[in-house]
């Protein structure tokens, strides 16, 4: 079976991990994947998506698109036309990675022979036929905890948050957090942006965290792939900030190297709160007093810690891809 997966690819990107992910994954599935590289940054015109979508994919058997609406900006219509009018009767499947957005949401579902979401929320939302697949996770071992801390020049409890540095993921919250509440902890900001080294945004964090948080945060910058088991296993608790998320990458990692989360209480979290791989929060102050329980009991980070092990082996890559698998081999 030969499949074209359209993703960005080999830049720093949640939806590029993702594919890289899943194209290994299926590739031990007896998936020939060849990815067709649709550009992360940039603006896109009609005639790239005109060319992308006839000269570009090589003949196979089935087209996989990763859709999110700021990567297509609009283009959904030029895009899925081409593919219909060029690609002949070539099934044509379609992640979305986000959804709401009533015009491109109809025309995916027109224009795609299966749809998929990630979770029974985004289904409900999506309001149009589709198959739920979990975002796959590759279960990890950390570096031991004191070897961790020692490496990355910390001492005392570590509290991380994990991901892209932006206004949505919440760094905000936690330096305001950690400087006003939690004297004596650690705040490990992991975390970069999409290129460069710095951003504006980020610079007024780093200036926000000496005012009020002087000396408890620590700023990794983007973290290379070998450098996640040394954060994550310094890691007490990792907390999950975001304000708006479908699925969340960031947080399946951490989950996937074995650690205990504290996340917003956002629908796609609440159902991995009612596998018992996480724990939620709804308000300020439930979050200030689960944080403290949580770095005074090491008996319930361990829980959590167990179940966030016991999610990240049940959705493994190999469990997702064979999931793919078995819907690509229905449509053909």
């Amino acid at each position: 079976m030969k499949v074209a997966l359209l993703s960005p690819w080999a830049v720093r990107c949640g939806i590029a991990s993702y594919t890289s992910d899943l194209a290994f994954a299926l590739s031990k599935q007896d998936v020939d994947v060849y990815v067709v590289r649709l550009h992360r940054l940039g603006a896109k015109s009609v005639e790239y998506f005109e060319a992308l979508a006839s000269r570009r994919i090589p003949k196979v058997d089935l087209i996989h698109v990763q859709h999110e609406y700021g990567l297509l900006q609009g283009g959904e219509a030029v895009l899925y036309g081409t593919l219909r009018q060029r690609q002949g009767a070539t099934p044509i499947v379609t992640t979305m990675h986000g959804v709401g957005a009533p015009v491109p949401d109809e025309i995916v579902a027109d224009n795609s022979d299966q749809v998929i979401v990630h979770n029974k929320w985004c289904e409900e939302k999506y309001g149009h036929p589709c198959a739920v697949i979990p975002h796959g996770v590759t279960p990890e071992k950390t570096v031991l905890m004191e070897e961790a801390k020692d490496r990355l020049k910390l001492e005392g409890p570590v509290v991380t948050v994990f991901g892209f540095v932006g206004p949505y993921k919440g760094y905000e919250q936690a330096i305001r957090l950690i400087g006003m509440d939690f004297p004596g902890v650690n705040l490990l900001a992991a975390g970069g942006w999409h290129v460069d080294l710095e951003t504006t945004y980020i610079a007024r964090m780093k200036e926000l965290a000496n005012a009020l948080a002087p000396g408890q945060v620590k700023w990794t910058g983007w973290v290379e792939k070998d450098m996640l088991p040394v954060v994550f296993g310094a890691s007490d608790v990792v907390l999950y900030l975001s304000k708006y998320i479908t699925e969340s990458g960031a947080l399946l990692t951490a989950l996937g190297h074995g650690r205990c989360v504290l996340a917003n209480s956002l629908a796609p979290n609440r159902e991995k709160e009612a596998e018992g791989a996480l724990t939620t929060f709804s308000k300020e102050g439930e979050l200030v007093m689960k944080l403290e329980e949580l770095l005074q009991n090491p008996a319930l980070r361990h829980k959590y810690e167990e179940g966030a092990r016991s999610y990240a082996e049940k959705n493994s890559w190999d469990s997702v891809a064979a999931m793919h698998r078995s819907l690509y081999g229905e449509l053909l």
